[in-house]
């Protein structure tokens, strides 16, 4: 029988997978494009809401982020028999503390109103394609089996 306080593991597991460098856009590391794109827009957050469908006007690489990991997350849900109705909300967010830091947390909130949070603080400097070698064999985000 599932219980709400699974949504905690769920909030574990997603944020590892967004957090690892297997998360890959373009065949580069997710968190080093979203590092540069805050640095450059001067906004100090991404959001990725994960119980609706993504807003089409994001550019179109988050978008597939926030898509893969919206089906993820439903994926999660259905493996532990949990009701869709058990929540409210669900999002993960990128915020950028430092120059070189980012803090990644992802957020469920259950139809009782109790929030489950899972937190990271990830050392991670901006995207550039001089410094980095690109992953070739695969892209997207890849870290998930049958998926």
């Amino acid at each position: 029988m599932a219980r709400r306080s699974e949504l905690q593991g769920i909030c574990n597991d997603l944020l590892d997978s967004f957090i690892s460098r297997c998360n890959d856009l373009g065949g580069y590391w997710a968190l080093g494009k979203f590092q540069l794109f805050l640095k450059r827009k001067a906004v100090q957050e991404l959001q990725f809401h994960l119980s609706t469908t993504p807003d089409p006007k994001n550019k179109v690489s988050y978008l597939l982020t926030s898509e893969y990991y919206r089906q993820a997350f439903q994926r999660h849900l259905k493996i532990r028999k949990i009701p869709h109705s058990w929540v409210q909300e669900g999002y993960i967010k990128v915020r950028q503390k430092s120059e070189s830091e980012l803090m990644c947390c992802m957020y469920v909130t259950s139809d009782l109103g109790r929030e489950y949070v899972a937190d990271r603080c990830v050392l991670v400097r901006p995207h550039n394609i001089y410094l980095e070698n690109r992953r070739s064999d695969r892209y997207g985000p890849a870290n998930s089996k049958g998926f």
